[in-house]
């Protein structure tokens, strides 16, 4: 004998609940997500409309020797608090570490964790050949934004010879 037509309205009723709650869960995985998105978006927004790093007034320079000198940036914070361990760099081409000097010539003078509206960060460059060539360093910070620095020596001084900043605009 064969099922009842009850029993068998039975287990089709039950299939349809199962695929229907299944169908709801993935629904609403996918919403969660695409919120999250939304709100990550806005705040990173937020955060790049925010952003105002720049070079501060002063460049401390130091001659080594004959060959080479060094550079000390002092770049101010002006926008927003920012976690320094998420900068990135690039100088002269080659992306660097910002966290000490020695491994690749680049590097704070202090472990900065934080940096608040107001401080300002001391940026060493180290063995820079004594030359009239043009070298540059692009600073990259969390939120995608970037502070371009552009200089060469002169003979006798650091003269900046460029300075630019900006924050990545979204493809519409």
């Amino acid at each position: 004998m064969g099922f009842s037509v009850s029993a068998s309205a039975a287990i089709i009723f039950i299939s349809f609940l199962m695929a229907a709650s299944t169908l709801y869960i993935a629904w609403d995985n996918a919403y969660t997500n695409v919120q999250a998105a939304q709100e990550y978006w806005s705040s990173l927004r937020i955060s790049q409309l925010n952003t105002l790093v720049s070079l501060n007034s002063s460049i401390g320079t130091y001659r080594n020797t004959s060959t080479y000198y060094n550079v000390t940036f002092h770049i101010r914070d002006s926008g927003i608090t920012m976690y320094v361990p998420d900068w990135s760099g690039v100088y002269d081409g080659k992306l660097v570490t910002l966290s000490d000097v020695e491994d690749d010539n680049v590097g704070f003078l202090k472990d900065y964790t934080y940096v608040v509206p107001g401080d300002v960060l001391y940026l060493n460059v180290t063995y820079i050949p004594l030359q009239n060539t043009t070298h540059n360093l692009t600073l990259v910070f969390g939120n995608g934004c970037w502070l371009r620095l552009s200089w060469q020596w002169n003979g006798n001084r650091v003269v900046l010879t460029g300075l630019d900043r900006g924050c990545p605009t979204e493809v519409s």
